[in-house]
């Protein structure tokens, strides 16, 4: 992890913590099975739409809630790492713009 450009690694209890950049929260990468899963969390709830429509972009980083905050997820391989961090780039943009249209449609009430 660290040698793909990833910050604050650390391992607790056989899950991997890192950051794709220092300003967003830790992903966890998580050994299941054979596979690695690598997965982000942001804290907002995605409307169905807009998870479907992630999802349908990236189909191999699926868009879920999980525990009440939008996830995605992907199958770690040493060369989609780089990839790994675009997502979360890509899907943190997308969090906070869909947070701001929600916030823009409540202002007033």
């Amino acid at each position: 992890m660290r040698a793909a450009g990833f910050t604050g690694v650390e391992a607790v209890g056989g899950v991997i913590y890192a950051r794709s950049d220092p300003t967003f929260p830790e992903f966890t990468a998580t050994q299941i099975g054979a596979i690695w899963l690598l997965a982000q969390t942001w804290p907002l709830r995605a409307t169905p739409a807009q998870i479907a429509d992630w999802t349908a972009q990236h189909p191999d980083a699926p868009m879920d809630i999980s525990q009440g905050e939008t996830r995605i997820t992907l199958r770690a391989t040493p060369e989609n790492l780089a990839l790994w961090a675009e997502l979360t780039r890509a899907m943190v943009a997308h969090c906070v713009a869909w947070r701001r249209e929600t916030r823009q449609r409540d202002e007033g009430m």
